[in-house]
Parts: structure tokens; C-alpha cells; sequence
């Protein structure tokens, strides 16, 4: 009964240390915004643009990627996404100007599209219901370091080497596991079960997903999520550095610090899962996110301060680690076929959606903490309603996925 537990761990790691490049690219370099603006003289705002272009390659590249990796199989597109990423990093490094930098982020964007793609897909291949659930938030647990570590990270190399040095780590993260998934990932796809490539039916197929409440609602939760996360993310280094006069090293640390609570929120998805169901697990996620949120926002309105809005947001990631592992379990699993193309449409979903978060908390972290305390607070309301409407329309089967 355990032998098949070992190959999943190994299994899981890898897929997990090439979900973790996305991640990086975008929290490793955050600190470093203002001095991207100041070398380029450029706005706030206008560096921003090189997060948002990143997650609109990430999400509307999937829409190009799935169908393709359900006609070529999983492994060679794998390859080659992870060798699009260090190239594109290694532009990255050394662009002359900003537009340079947003069309090599675009580039290093559709490489981490399609490896995102090819991860989700790999999962589904090989396991469904709860033991899917367990592979997802090991993915996460493991993937929850780069949010972690990569602030850190990102501030000391920024703080010590420019933010130039951040792009060339991205480029010899992403050369070692590129060397890693040739060595360790097989082929998941047999022959026999991939689609030929018919952009005709690809339209279909991805319309007769969209159109599956099964998949509509858990994916719609998931963007709302990461809507959240990137809202966090697109205004807190303009917060704590600005509002509360952190150093970029400081940031990078107080960022990393709080990262910690979506590995524990993974962990506990992992644990909790198989004896509780993903519809209970998810609606405890996100009460934890809604309740993380409304402290984030009465923290900004009080003399508690950073310390509250800290807090909330630990409280806020711990739910959205539950959040992540659970949702994408109910969605991934409301499919039986074309799993590339169901990865990618939900990938397009949650990337075009909270790609318009980095914006609008461009717009309101300028304006003050409480003003983007409260797009966090409203995001946080979303998600609680769109959680809501998967546990009450969700299968019978759903909440029993333990037992699969």
C-alpha cells in the first residue's frame, strides 16, 4: 500500500520546484521596484507594468499551451517552456530600457505558461479526488517556499548587487531545474490518449468546459484568490517601504516572514483533506482569508498599525494555502478528459483576472494603507461568496473525495 508513496513525494517535489519559478519571478524582484524606476526614470507605476505583462503571458499563453500539450504529450514542452524562462531571464538582466524589460518579462511570462500548464496536467494524469488534492498542496507546501525565500532572497541580492543580479539568479534557478525535470520527469501522456491538434474543436472543448458550473465556480474562487494574492503583493512593497519606512532588506524579510503562513496552509490541506473533504476544508480557508482581511484593513485604521496589517495577512495567506490546494483539486477533478486544456483555462481564468489587481493596488497603496487595506478587504468578500456558491452547488461526490 505505501510503495507508490515515495515515486509521488519525488514526483511532487519536481513538479513543485517548476511551479516555484513563477512565483520567484514575480516576488523576488518586488523590492527592487523603486530602484527600476529610478535607473530607468520611470514612475512607479510603469515598473508595475513589467508584473502585469508577466501575468497576462502566464495566463492568456495557457489558453495557446494546453491544447498543445494534449497533442505532444507532457515532457518536451515541459523542456523547452523551462528553457523559454532562462533565456528570457537572461534579457531580463540585461535590458537596456523599460520596454526592453516588459518584452523579455512577457517572454519569461509564456515560459512559465507553459510549464504551468504541463505541472497541472502531470498531476491529473496520475492521480484524481483526494490523492490529487495530497499531490497539490505537497506542490504547494513546496512551491510556498518561493514566496518565502524569494523576498529574501531578491532583497539581499538587490540590496548588495542590483536588481540586474535577480534576473541572472532567476536564469541559474531556472538552468538547475530544467537539468533536474530531464533527470527525474518522465512522460505522463500515453500515445494513445493525446488530441490531435483541431483549432476547431480546441474552441469547443474549451467552451464546453467554461460552460461546466463544476468547473466555472471553483475556477472563479481560484481567480478571486489569486486577485487577493496579487493585490497584496502589487501594493505591499509601496506600503511597507513607503508608509512604514522599511528598507528593501527589511521588506524582503517581513515579506518572506509572512509567506510562511501559505506553506502552513498547504501542510494543513494535506493533512486535513482525506478526513475532512475539500468542500469543508475550502470553506474554512476562506473564512481564515476573509477574517485576515478585515484585521489587515482595521490595522491600517488604527494605531495597531503595521503589526495588525501583518498579522491579518498571516492569518489572510494561511487561508489562501488551504484555498489553493483544495480549489484546484475540485476544479482539475470536474474534468475527465483534455486536462491540458482544462489546466490552461483555469490558468487563463485566475492569471488575466488577478493580473488587473497589480493596477488597482498601484492606484490605491499611493493613496494611503487604509485604501489598500480596503481593496484587500472587498477581494476578501469575493472570495468568501465565491467559495459559498461551490460548497452549495458542488457534487455529492466532492465532498467524499477522501474515499476515492
Amino acid at each position: 500500500m505505501h510503495t507508490p508513496q515515495s515515486p509521488h513525494v519525488k514526483f511532487a517535489v519536481s513538479l513543485a520546484l517548476i511551479g516555484a519559478l513563477g512565483p520567484s519571478a514575480i516576488d523576488m524582484y518586488l523590492a527592487s521596484m523603486p530602484s527600476i524606476a529610478a535607473e530607468y526614470g520611470a514612475t512607479y507605476a510603469g515598473v508595475q507594468l513589467t508584473l502585469t505583462v508577466f501575468l497576462l503571458a502566464m495566463g492568456a499563453g495557457q489558453l495557446l499551451f494546453g491544447p498543445l500539450v494534449d497533442t505532444l504529450g507532457r515532457r518536451r514542452p515541459l523542456l523547452a517552456g523551462l528553457l523559454v524562462f532562462v533565456l528570457s531571464s537572461l534579457a531580463a538582466a540585461q535590458a537596456p530600457s523599460l520596454e526592453t524589460l516588459l518584452a523579455a518579462r512577457f517572454v519569461q511570462g509564456l515560459g512559465s505558461a507553459l510549464t504551468l500548464v504541463v505541472i497541472m496536467s502531470m498531476v491529473r494524469d496520475v492521480a484524481e479526488g483526494a490523492r490529487a488534492a495530497q499531490i497539490f498542496a505537497l506542490l504547494m507546501t513546496v512551491e510556498g517556499l518561493a514566496p518565502v525565500l524569494a523576498p529574501a532572497v531578491g532583497g539581499f541580492v538587490g540590496a548588495h548587487l542590483g536588481w540586474r543580479a535577480i534576473m541572472f539568479t532567476l536564469a541559474g534557478l531556472g538552468v538547475l531545474v530544467l537539468l533536474n525535470s530531464a533527470w527525474v520527469l518522465k512522460e505522463t501522456l500515453a500515445a494513445d490518449k493525446r488530441q490531435p491538434w483541431q483549432p476547431r474543436d480546441i474552441l469547443r472543448t474549451y467552451l464546453r468546459i467554461g460552460s461546466d458550473g463544476q468547473f466555472l465556480r471553483p475556477a472563479l474562487a481560484l481567480a478571486a484568490v489569486f486577485f487577493f494574492l496579487f493585490a497584496y503583493i502589487g501594493g505591499a512593497a509601496f506600503v511597507y517601504q513607503t508608509h512604514f519606512g522599511l528598507s528593501v532588506q527589511a521588506f524582503g524579510t517581513l515579506f518572506g516572514a509572512t509567506g510562511v503562513a501559505i506553506l502552513l496552509g498547504a501542510i494543513a490541506a494535506g493533512r486535513l483533506v482525506a478526513r475532512k473533504g475539500l468542500l469543508r476544508l475550502a470553506k474554512a480557508g476562506a473564512g481564515c482569508l476573509l477574517i485576515g482581511s478585515l484585521v489587515v484593513l482595521a490595522g491600517a485604521l488604527s494605531a495597531a498599525g503595521l503589526a495588525g496589517i501583518v498579522a491579518g495577512m498571516a492569518l489572510a495567506m494561511f487561508g489562501l494555502g488551504i484555498l489553493e490546494a483544495t480549489l484546484m483539486s475540485l476544479v482539475m477533478s470536474s474534468q475527465s478528459r483534455a486536462l491540458g486544456s482544462t489546466a490552461a483555462l483555469l490558468g487563463a481564468f485566475q492569471l488575466i483576472i488577478s493580473s488587473f489587481a497589480t493596477p488597482l493596488s498601484g492606484i490605491m497603496a499611493p493613496l494611503g494603507a487604509a485604501h489598500w487595506a480596503s481593496l484587500l478587504m472587498i477581494s476578501g468578500v469575493v472570495v468568501a461568496l465565491l467559495v459559498r456558491a461551490c460548497t452549495r452547488h458542488a457534487p455529492v461526490e466532492a465532498s467524499s473525495l477522501a474515499g476515492h
